[in-house]
Formats: structure tokens, C-alpha cells, sequence
């Protein structure tokens, strides 16, 4: 996506009435090993000659948040890349340019790909996230400089001005132990994804229920909290069953498969599937997409069943596919992004013509005629859709 075309881009999401935020990843390179993303592989290549490099979403988000008083911004990034008082900063800044809606902040423990190339340690992720956490809550609870010892950063006296404006969210992203106390202790939400970990509409209720019960027991307000879900899609028309055929044998859709199928991958030993990648692979401890091989590549791509890959994503046209996330909000789910990989196999035509299907998921949860969330835009982009208004009519709750 040129990045001339990001306002209008974003302008037209905030149009369709039924897109409540703009999803931004904060990412330095992408999931798939360069030498994957070319004509061979996907169409999109042809438009698209480099799939790993990404624009500075904060950027962005500050860009989006003036440009659209009416849609939000959401960014994704990790605790170890930004000290806390200069992310705070930003999101500040991102929250004093926006309009009524607050820039939420989902904030996990970091990626390999993301640390190791670049001389950050990943091994410090979640004493980093904890810090951060601990410091917001200090800024936001003082009126004067913070002084706090954490694990990685102390503060000592730090003091970037008692202007704080409106209160950006943050939540925590991810999964395990740590990360669910570490959530439910400082943070406003927690973000996982389907059915990489949330694997049905009923886990995921079984696990808001626990969060519920944890946040009681801290004396936090359950109400209070949003519990997000990233649902990973392969949206298609009616009729267009042939791009779901291309797709499932497309290397750029099992590499994705393999890689975020299960995100624990000794999980699929529980619906007797043989591992992708070995049981104690993890894709942000283990993924440096760089260093992937050709031949590696084909050996852990060539023999996933169809069956299995069907597991990895909710396939179907955007009524069958609301319904089945319609579950998930049934279960307890306050907010959903459209994350729709097809696009990714695509021609650029094609691909320019994704988002609506995303948005007419939106609709349809938001309880609208999909018809009447017209998203008027061209070209590819990155930005993702996805609906969460508690207050409005039809709002996912």
C-alpha cells in the first residue's frame, strides 16, 4: 500500500459505520521467509515485490487518529522495544489527536523475529511487559515524578508532565500463566487468537470465565475489561469456493498453518493431530523467518493434511463466518478483529476487494444489513478492520 493511500484508507473504514477501530501491527518483518513471497507463490508479489517492509505504525496511528475522528486506533507491539515512559508518550500523543474514541495499546512480550536480528533480548519479554504495566500504573496514579524500581528500567524521579489528557488502553496480548496475571493485575483487556489458542467457542468461554473470576479476586471489575479475540479468516463470496482450493494449497497459507495453527504446538496432540512443528516450538520464541531455506520451507509445508488446515482458520463466506464468531461473543468475546489471510494468495484486484468482506462480518455482528456498510476504498493495505462498541446499538457485548 502506498502510504498516501492510508487516510484514505482509513477514511473509508470509518464510512462503512459498522468498523469501530483500525488495526495496526508493530512489526519490523514479517512472518514468512522473503524468498516465499514471490509470483510463484502469490500474485500479490507482483504488486507487492516486499512483504517485510513495514511503515512505523505509531506513526500511523497518530496519522489515523487526526485523519478519522470516528474510528479508533488499536496497535499491537511488544513490552522490550520501547521504554515505557516513551510508549506512554506515544500513546499519549495518539490520544490526544483522536476523536471520541481512545487508542488501545495491545502489548504482548515480544517475538524472536522482532528481538534477535536487531540486539534486543526476547528473554526479557515479560519482565519488560511487567514494567511497563507497573510504570502506567504509577503514571496514572501519581501527580508528581515516578520513582519506582522494576527489571529492567528504574525510574528515579521521572517526570514527563502531569498533561496526561485521556487515558490511552492497554491490554495485555498473548498467553500463559504470566501474562494472565501480569493482564489481570495492571491492564484494561486481554487479546488472544482463534483457534490458535481459543480453539472453539467454548474454550474461549471456559477461559473468559477463569479471567472473570481472577479479576473478581483482585477487586477488579469483570465488566470493566474487554476480552479480545483475533480470528484468524479466509473470507470468500458465494460461489468462489475455488479461491478456499487455491488457498489450502497455496505455501504462503500452510506455512501459516504450521507456524500459527496451534500457537502451543503440542495443543494439537489434544485433537490427535500430529504436531506441525515440533511440540515445544513456539513461533515467538522460535520463528526467524530469514533464516528458513528453500528446502526447509517444502519439508514442513508439503505434507499438512487439508483437514488439519481447516483447523487453523474460520473458512466461509461472512454470513457462515459472523455466525461461527457470533459463538465467541455468545462466550463472552467484547471484541473481534477481522484478520483475513486469503488476501495474502490474491491478485491485487482481488485482494482490493477483501476488506468488504471483512466488513460485512462486522455488520453482521453489529446486527446490520452487511448491504449498508458500503466500504468505498482501492488498494491493498494492511490495515485491518474489526468491531467493538459497547455503547452502540447492535455493539458486540
Amino acid at each position: 500500500m502506498a502510504l498516501a493511500t492510508f487516510v484514505d484508507r482509513v477514511k473509508g473504514l470509518e464510512a462503512t459505520g459498522v468498523v469501530d477501530y483500525a488495526h495496526l501491527w508493530d512489526q519490523l518483518t514479517s512472518w514468512w521467509p522473503p524468498e516465499m513471497w514471490n509470483p510463484q507463490v502469490t500474485p500479490l508479489a507482483n504488486a507487492l515485490p516486499d512483504i517485510d517492509s513495514f511503515p512505523d505504525q505509531f506513526a500511523l496511528g497518530a496519522v489515523g487518529a487526526y485523519a478519522t475522528p470516528d474510528l479508533g486506533m488499536c496497535i499491537s507491539s511488544d513490552a522490550i522495544r520501547r521504554g515505557p515512559a516513551e510508549l506512554m508518550q506515544t500513546m499519549l500523543t495518539i490520544s490526544n489527536l483522536a476523536g471520541r474514541r481512545a487508542p488501545i495499546l495491545q502489548l504482548g512480550a515480544g517475538e524472536l523475529k522482532q528481538c534477535k536480528p536487531f540486539g534486543w533480548k526476547r528473554s526479557q519479554g515479560l519482565s519488560s511487559l511487567e514494567d511497563h504495566f507497573r510504570y502506567m500504573e504509577a503514571f496514572w496514579n501519581s501527580d508528581g515524578p515516578v520513582t519506582l524500581k522494576g527489571n529492567r528500567w528504574n525510574f528515579d524521579n521521572a517526570w514527563i508532565g502531569g498533561s496526561k489528557g485521556r487515558r490511552p488502553r492497554v491490554w495485555g496480548l498473548g498467553g500463559g500463566p504470566k501474562i494472565i496475571d501480569l493482564t489481570t493485575t495492571y491492564a484494561d483487556g486481554f487479546a488472544t487468537i482463534a483457534p490458535s489458542v481459543w480453539t472453539s467457542a467454548d474454550h474461549a468461554g471456559e477461559e473468559i470465565s477463569k479471567l472473570k473470576q481472577t479479576l473478581d479476586s483482585k477487586g477488579r471489575d469483570p465488566e470493566a475489561f474487554d476480552f479480545g479475540l483475533w480470528p484468524l479468516l479466509i473470507l470468500h463470496d458465494e460461489g468462489r469456493e475455488d479461491l478456499v482450493e487455491a488457498a489450502m494449497s497455496n505455501p504462503l497459507i500452510r506455512w501459516l498453518a504450521a507456524v500459527f495453527g496451534r500457537i502451543n504446538q503440542s495443543d494439537w496432540d489434544k485433537e490427535g493431530i500430529e504436531p506441525l512443528m515440533p511440540r515445544d516450538w513456539h513461533y515467538a520464541m522460535k520463528l526467524l523467518p530469514v533464516q528458513w531455506s528453500a528446502a526447509e520451507v517444502e519439508e514442513v509445508t508439503a505434507g499438512i493434511p487439508r483437514k488439519t488446515i481447516e483447523k487453523c482458520f474460520f473458512i466461509g463466506t461472512p454470513e457462515k463466518v459472523a455466525a461461527e464468531l457470533q459463538a465467541y461473543v455468545d462466550a463472552g468475546v467484547t471484541w473481534t478483529m477481522m484478520a483475513d489471510v486469503l488476501p495474502f494468495v490474491m491478485n491485487a484486484e482481488e485482494a482490493s476487494d477483501a476488506s468488504r468482506r471483512a466488513v460485512e462480518v462486522c455488520a453482521i455482528l453489529k446486527g446490520r444489513d452487511p448491504a449498508s456498510a458500503t466500504l468505498t476504498i482501492d488498494g491493498v493495505g494492511r490495515t485491518q478492520p474489526y468491531a467493538n462498541d459497547r455503547s452502540a446499538p447492535g455493539a458486540i457485548r
